[in-house]
């Protein structure tokens, strides 16, 4: 069981709507959705949000979303909250703890095909706890 966790909030004051822009044809988190998608190891891909159209964006890319809470969506928070909130979510809502967790910034989406995959088998095979 691997999971992959794309935090991807509404606020952004500098490029209001950045997560739901098109680049490259694409709305920007729907590029870690799908690198996440691409990966065959990966069997659930979830994007943390507080916004309702970066929810619809994301499910329209095939990721499930769990809604991030006021408290840790505003500029000061962390990509870190948003991971063990959407983990402890999991864990409470479903008795979901997953083997692996692959943690992909939505502004980050310049990714080749099957890197994701590749370092998931690099993290497997050299038995490390963690990659970054």
């Amino acid at each position: 069981m691997s999971l992959a966790i794309i935090p991807a909030r509404g606020g952004s004051k500098g490029i209001p709507g950045k997560n739901i822009r098109p680049v490259a044809g694409k709305p920007l988190v729907a590029w870690s959705i799908e690198h996440a998608r691409q990966a065959p190891s990966i069997s659930r891909v979830v994007v943390s949000t507080d916004d309702d159209a970066i929810a619809e964006v994301s499910r329209a890319h095939g990721a499930e979303v769990i809604r991030r809470p006021a408290a840790i969506s505003g500029d000061t928070a962390s990509s870190e909250s948003a991971l063990v909130h959407a983990l402890e979510h999991l864990k409470e809502t479903e008795a979901y703890d997953p083997e692996l967790v692959v943690f992909l910034q939505a502004t980050s989406p310049m990714r080749r095909a099957g890197e994701v995959q590749a370092a998931i088998d690099t993290l497997r095979r050299e038995g490390a706890d963690s990659l970054l």
